[in-house]
């Protein structure tokens, strides 16, 4: 059976993560996609709070990376300093889609950081809830009613599949063992004869 890190597996999750991300996918899920892409509009993009980076960043703001990072920890369950490898990945792949996909990306992390206020009354945004919290948060946005945010959260979690899958150290627990180019002898073992004259060639063909 192939492995859940395989590139077919990660090329079908990309395929699914950018039919999520469109204005037409939300807009689908009825009223409650309207109001969370007007909602994502207007909310506040800056990024003062958030810390700086540790390498630089291709696409992603400090607050962007930090909602996504945090979102992708807490929704596989790693532990914290699995954030920057994943991350870096995740900003990666956002810096090679299509703008209209990286503007959606940028509207779903924005609502999806100040939606504690919209949708659970709470005062602080989501990254800075306790870990217990963010996982209620986010559990809310995957078991919820309003389709729109179920496809957000969805988004989400592909982003952080596909950030995990990237990294080596997480093959065996996927059950897939790496690529196979370059760990094993691509040439067959072929047997070179010595070249024949053509007219030996021909006799010896005659007399079978």
């Amino acid at each position: 059976m192939r492995g859940a890190g395989s590139s077919d597996d990660r090329a079908a999750m990309l395929e699914a993560l950018r039919a999520d991300l469109t204005r037409r996918r939300l807009l689908q899920t009825g009223l409650g996609g309207a109001l969370l892409l007007a909602a994502g509009a207007i909310l506040p993009s800056g990024c003062a709070r958030y810390s700086p980076t540790e390498r630089p960043l291709r696409f992603l703001t400090r607050k962007e990376y930090a909602v996504v990072t945090q979102a992708a920890v807490r929704i596989l369950g790693l532990p914290d300093e699995a954030r920057e490898n994943i991350g870096g990945f995740i900003d990666g792949l956002l810096a090679e889609l299509p703008s209209t996909t990286q503007q959606q990306a940028r509207l779903m992390v924005r609502v999806v950081e100040h939606g504690t206020h919209l949708f659970d009354l709470k005062p602080r945004r989501f990254t800075r809830l306790t870990p217990a919290e963010q996982d209620a948060y986010l559990r809310g946005w995957m078991e919820s009613t309003l389709g729109a945010r179920r496809v957000i959260f969805r988004a989400l979690k592909t982003l952080a599949a596909l950030g995990y899958y990237a990294q080596t150290s997480s093959f065996e627990a996927v059950g897939y063992d790496g690529p196979w180019l370059g760990r094993v002898e691509a040439s067959a073992p072929f047997t070179h004869e010595e070249p024949v004259a053509l007219a030996d060639a021909l006799a010896s063909w005659k007399a079978r």
